[in-house]
């Protein structure tokens, strides 16, 4: 219906058929790199043939009616209208012609949802306009729908596309201002774009600063919230730190503009990332917190944040001093808490560690409060905070779990049922044999600091503890096993296994030729098995599978001829 109005038009005052009209739209999309619709083609045609469109286009636009919730990937000749609700940066890049280019962004809200909005080049100009600010209403003429960074829908302007700030044709009843509404944490999903929260700051972690790849220096930060509902965690960072460097744990605070995405440190949870718009706010308000109690120990390991549990103590460790890397000294005490479905790990820090030492026994029933979960080596722990709660209740469980009869511990053995490189189509686990065909050099020799305590790389540590830092290592290397090279990934402890030597020794030596080429030489002459897990990789188009090394060692060429020969016989 709608390229009929445009063809009858055309064939009326220009007397050419209809597959000549049809041939003429299929030219000007790919003249147009298919950037446009039908309709837009035939609008461009009939502007060329001098045909006058006027009646038939109002027409056209009065049937367009599209929200944020219709817009899908591929979508052409869009045209949206919507209110500001988050203004992003602006960035310059190297074009592959030579030239700078420039992109900058919104996010335009409607009463069906959120979306981005991406100019380029000189559609940046509006950003300088005055009345580009929140809550104005825009335009969108000619956009086009495409996935962005994490998979969600963005609508770009291209160069037929066109952005009308504060347009004279639109019924702005039809658009009522954006108020800001704070959303209960238990609400948030990953299909909101940006969110306001508020709550109590039960966690402040420091800021902190690390070295980006690039070389530059970055700074992390991030506090814990809670209010009635939950409790989630949000992330600050490089400038945006200065924006909580007053907040203190107890404050009473909101923060505007927040994006929710998936947790850097825990991919089945959803943590809250600030942008450059995002505002905090101390507020002079008290929130009635209600903290959840778990119901067994087995749930707290898909659980984050503040949570109360109750159990049996299995286990009590001697109380014992502890230096942070400040060189204060502190008491701490750990316990093993039980019930029939799990157990758990618990750390108690400082005079309340002095203190439940001399009054706590194994086989006590105790119901823990207000108490912070963590994650290490896979499993979640406890960490007392200053207004946790320990209390002594009476409870019997039967059948107690231990920590060791949960722990999934990975099976070291090797099953010899090998999969050619050639033949790894699938993110999954795989088994090979083959060597390492290059010289390591320090590209592929990655070296950096870690936290002691969770041995995560110091820009991702959130330990509240001063912890000192240790060198770790990564290595990168491809492995030929005569059908195909792979690239394989080997970390800390495997890395250090492969060429016998610790990270503090490599990262002495990273720029020291003659060690690196006795480092080659020892791989050259070794034949590995390798057991890992491949995972595709299409970063810069890449495009091709890359293994993360689980275990692996020497083969053993004489084991290998006999077993080969069984088969054989």
């Amino acid at each position: 219906m709608k390229t009929e109005a445009y063809i009858r038009k055309i064939i009326e005052n220009t007397g050419l058929e209809r597959k000549e009209i049809e041939q003429l739209v299929e030219e000007k999309k790919t003249e147009l790199k298919g950037l446009i619709s039908d309709e837009g083609a035939l609008f461009i045609i009939a502007k060329e043939l001098g045909v006058d469109i006027k009646e038939e286009t109002k027409k056209l636009l009065e049937d367009i009616d599209i929200k944020v919730v219709d817009i899908n990937v591929n979508m052409r000749n869009i045209t949206l209208i919507g209110r500001i609700k988050e203004i992003y940066g602006i960035f310059t890049f190297n074009k592959s012609d030579g030239n700078i280019g420039k992109v900058g962004s919104f996010l335009l809200h409607d009463d069906t949802g959120d979306i981005r909005i991406v100019l380029w080049d000189e559609h940046i100009n509006i950003f300088k306009e005055n009345n580009f600010v929140k809550n104005e209403l825009v335009k969108i003429l000619n956009g086009y729908a495409k996935k962005g960074k994490y998979e969600e829908f963005e609508i770009h302007i291209g160069n037929l596309g066109k952005i009308i700030l504060s347009p004279e044709d639109v019924d702005y009843k039809n658009y009522p201002k954006i108020k800001e509404e704070f959303i209960p944490i238990s609400s948030l999903d990953l299909t909101m774009k940006s969110v306001a929260i508020e709550g109590k700051v039960i966690q402040n972690y420091p800021i902190k600063e690390f070295v980006k790849k690039n070389g530059e220096s970055g700074k992390v930060g991030s506090l814990i919230l809670m209010d009635s509902t939950g409790s989630i965690r949000v992330t600050f960072w490089n400038e945006e730190t200065q924006k909580i460097k007053e907040i203190k744990e107890g404050d009473f605070t909101s923060i505007t503009n927040l994006n929710p995405r998936l947790s850097n440190l825990d991919s089945t949870t959803i943590d809250l990332f600030a942008t450059s718009s995002s505002n905090v706010t101390k507020i002079d308000k008290f929130i009635q917190l209600e903290v959840e109690l778990v119901e067994n120990i087995n749930q707290l390991q898909s659980r984050q944040n503040i949570v109360s549990f109750k159990g049996i103590i299995y286990s009590i460790d001697d109380l014992k001093k502890v230096t942070l890397k400040t060189g204060e000294e502190i008491s701490l005490l750990n316990l093993e808490v039980s019930d029939e479905t799990d157990a758990i790990r618990v750390s108690i820090w400082g005079d309340k560690a002095e203190e439940l030492s001399k009054t706590l026994t194994v086989g006590q029933g105790i119901i823990l409060k207000n108490v912070l979960l963590k994650t290490f080596a896979g499993r979640k722990q406890v960490s007392f905070r200053k207004d946790s709660i320990l209390e002594k209740i009476d409870l019997k469980i039967s059948n107690l779990k231990s920590i060791e009869s949960k722990i999934d511990i990975t099976k070291k053995n090797f099953t010899r049922n090998y999969t050619k490189i050639n033949r790894i189509d699938s993110s999954n686990f795989y088994e090979i044999k083959g060597s390492i065909n290059e010289d390591l050099t320090d590209r592929n020799i990655i070296i950096y600091d870690a936290c002691s305590k969770c041995l995560k790389k110091i820009d991702r540590c959130m330990c509240q503890d001063n912890n000192t830092l240790i060198k770790r290592m990564i290595i990168k290397a491809f492995v030929d096993d005569d059908s195909e090279t792979i690239k394989t990934i080997f970390f800390n402890e495997q890395a250090e296994k492969l060429i016998e030597k610790n990270a503090e020794e490599v990262s002495k030596n990273l720029n020291n030729k003659d060690f690196l080429e006795d480092l080659s030489k020892k791989l050259r002459s070794k034949n590995l098995v390798i057991k890992g897990k491949a995972e595709f990789n299409d970063y810069n188009n890449i495009n091709r599978y890359e293994l993360k090394v689980n275990d692996f060692q020497d083969m053993n060429v004489t084991e290998e001829l006999e077993e080969i020969m069984k088969e054989i016989e």
